[in-house]
């Protein structure tokens, strides 16, 4: 209620356009469904296992394998609509459009709101106008029915609550219920998006640690020695020898390196003020505590190798890391140094200051880490219980796929670029903000000639708008100081960096563009500050204010334009006739498989939602169970889903005979129908080979 009390013109504005628009998209023809909204067969995944279990099947896609494949937050809420797929399959589906288009109106307020309190209200209208009605963020965020839209609404609000809290502590004590309700929007926030754990840790960081340098440096400089140690293996193996034979150890031995280096250096001084002592000193602080992390890392992993239990990682790496890491962790200390205030030099040493502190250092972080660790453990606990996992199958096996040089599914990284999240297709983690990178590369074509060189000139763009990002950053600190704390960039910037790593260092195949959301909200936030610093000359100029806000309220119109004319002709009304099925492909597969069939398919999230009397059961292992999963990596697969009743297979031939099936079906398929680049297959008992 007082959401609504304080809402202001543009802000209703908003909501009205939005809530009318998606109205009429959710009263459209039923055949618009998986055809032109709903079009992701993973959404589908949710659909089905929400309606299976309100049915009394289970947590299960087909109602015979129990799976944990989805984040649970977004399951919760799909469990009363898709309640009612048992009257009607599309009313659910009409109900989760405008349940969506509520988020998507929310969440642009919440933008609007963030960005007005901390910028101003101009900029405010361009953020809450591009996040309401830019057509990428209508398409990945809110069209694929999957958990971006409430993984949004998480981090806002969290956002939210942290920069209120963020003016409390200067003023009050900060109690225990603080940091307990802060941990408890955490724990949705991880819970909309179980990659998002990374962002929920660095903020116990931001704050635990708060009123000291510590709080701006740990988290970047985890960020740095994750991007430096598992960088620098990859760089000694070859990328795609570390993704199929390194990426497991890797990562082991870089969290180890991350808890020995972040302690070595506090230790060490590398987080007391910078401008406690001369920078030589800081820099050699920061020069001792690496090397001495460094140090207790190597001796780990030689230890663990005299035991016969060592981790498969290229030594050579070792000092690869350290050189890269020392480089980028001294070029931080510089920077904070440029951004720090001026003080006296001196100061308590790093030891005296946590026999001061460590009380209230632990006190404050079991009471955020306590309730968030423990949320995190009881879901785990569940899952091993349930489903014989404590994490979503769905992760395991498309880190299983990434580790495969030639699968038929979207392979792991396999160039620099990918590495680091900064790829021109998969691995964009940075759309749309890269779109000005593609749109400024081509008016480099007179420097950078050629058509094999457009790689050069998209990352020639970039370089540059990077430049002036910092060059405009570091002409404003002040500005960039007070903006960046209370926007949270730091912990934004951090936690996006690490999750980006946690897929394209891990060997992880299969990366989609939704799984960018705390990436989205920070283009948001960042591109309102570099549009703030822009226009904040042209305020002292007569009459500025309202024509800006009349500039901005006019690209408020065209965008709303552009999601007025991608819905209206896409979800028609009268078009299909009302008892048409919503997928051709369900014709085909109900008149040449009897009722009661179970039917395996790659993927069928769609299928299985609308199809009648019949069950589809997903073989990639994306939505089946943790035993399916170790079945179909030691090639038993088609025996085990036999013994589970499944006699028809619709799928494409050449795509069961390559990774991850490797053809283990194959002696077992008899083909008899075909339908649109797939084929029906009979899966017999017995090999014929």
């Amino acid at each position: 209620m007082k959401f609504i009390k304080r809402l202001s013109l543009f802000e209703a504005a908003i909501i009205i356009f939005t809530l009318i628009i998606h109205l009429y998209a959710a009263l459209s023809d039923a055949y618009n469904f998986p055809n032109a909204w709903f079009t992701r067969d993973d959404a589908y995944y949710y659909f089905k296992v929400a309606r299976n279990i309100t049915e009394g099947l289970g947590s299960s896609f087909d109602g015979i394998n129990l799976t944990n494949g989805y984040h649970p937050l977004w399951m919760l809420i799909c469990l009363p609509i898709f309640a009612l797929a048992r009257f009607d399959v599309i009313l659910p589906l009409r109900i989760l459009l405008m349940l969506i288009a509520v988020f998507q109106a929310v969440n642009a307020i919440l933008v609007y709101r963030l960005v007005k309190a901390h910028l101003s209200e101009t900029v405010a209208i361009l953020a809450a106008s591009f996040w309401a009605f830019n057509l990428y963020i209508q398409s990945t965020v809110y069209k694929n029915g999957l958990e971006t839209p409430v993984a949004v609404l998480a981090i806002l609000l969290l956002l939210h609550k942290l920069t209120a809290f963020e003016k409390e502590w200067r003023t009050k004590a900060v109690t225990t219920r603080q940091l307990v309700e802060i941990s408890l929007l955490a724990v949705l926030v991880l819970f909309s998006r179980l990659d998002l754990i990374f962002l929920t840790v660095i903020i116990g960081i931001w704050l635990v640690f708060r009123g000291r340098i510590i709080r701006y440096l740990a988290p970047l400089d985890m960020l740095i020695i994750f991007a430096s140690m598992t960088g620098a293996a990859a760089f000694r193996t070859g990328v795609v020898s570390y993704n199929t034979y390194y990426a497991a150890s890797t990562i082991q031995v870089t969290v180890i390196a991350v808890v020995f280096k972040l302690i070595s250096l506090y230790f060490f001084g590398a987080y007391q003020h910078p401008r406690a002592n001369p920078i030589w000193k800081t820099l050699r602080q920061a020069l001792f505590g690496l090397t001495a992390g460094s140090f207790a890392t190597i001796a780990v992993v030689l230890i663990r190798a005299q035991f016969g239990t060592g981790f498969n990682f290229p030594r050579s790496a070792f000092l690869l890391d350290w050189g890269i890491s020392l480089f980028l962790i001294l070029a931080l200390r510089l920077a904070a140094y440029f951004f720090s205030t001026p003080r006296p030099l001196g100061g308590e040493s790093a030891l005296s200051e946590f026999k001061t502190n460590w009380k209230t250092w632990l006190t404050e972080g079991a009471a955020y880490y306590g309730v968030l660790g423990g949320f995190l453990a009881a879901y785990m606990l569940f899952n091993k219980l349930m489903f014989g996992t404590s994490s979503p199958v769905s992760g395991q096996i498309k880190r299983w796929w990434g580790t495969m040089p030639y699968t038929i599914y979207e392979e792991a990284a396999t160039n620099w670029p990918s590495f680091f999240g900064i790829g021109r297709t998969t691995f964009n983690a940075w759309d749309p903000a890269t779109d000005l990178f593609a749109w400024f590369a081509e008016f480099l074509h007179p420097i950078i000639e050629g058509a094999n060189y457009a790689a050069h000139r998209y990352y020639a763009a970039m370089a540059v708008f990077v430049i002036a990002g910092l060059i405009l950053v570091f002409l404003n600190k002040r500005r960039t100081i007070q903006v960046g704390t209370n926007l949270l960039f730091i912990p934004l910037i951090a936690g996006s960096g690490i999750q980006i790593l946690s897929y394209t260092t891990t060997a992880y195949g299969g990366l989609k563009e939704w799984y960018w959301t705390s990436e989205l909200i920070l283009i948001t936030l960042a591109g309102s500050f570099f549009m703030d610093l822009l226009l904040r000359p042209l305020r002292g100029i007569k009459f500025s204010r309202p024509a800006l806000q009349a500039v901005a309220f006019a690209l408020c119109l065209a965008l709303a334009y552009n999601i007025y004319d991608s819905i209206i002709p896409a979800m028609t009304h009268g078009y299909y006739e009302p008892d048409r099925r919503p997928m051709d492909v369900l014709y085909f597969l109900e008149a040449n498989t009897p009722p009661g069939a179970i039917i395996g398919m790659t993927g069928g999230g769609n299928v299985g939602y609308f199809i009648n009397e019949r069950t589809i059961i997903n073989m990639d292992g994306l939505i089946n169970s943790s035993e399916y999963f170790h079945t179909m990596q030691a090639g038993d697969a088609p025996v085990y889903l036999g013994e589970r009743g499944m006699t028809v297979i619709f799928a494409n031939a050449k795509m069961l005979s390559t990774p991850p099936f490797f053809d283990q079906f194959g002696p077992y398929l008899e083909r008899y129908a075909e339908y649109g680049g797939k084929a029906l297959f009979y899966l017999l008992e017995e090999p014929k080979y």
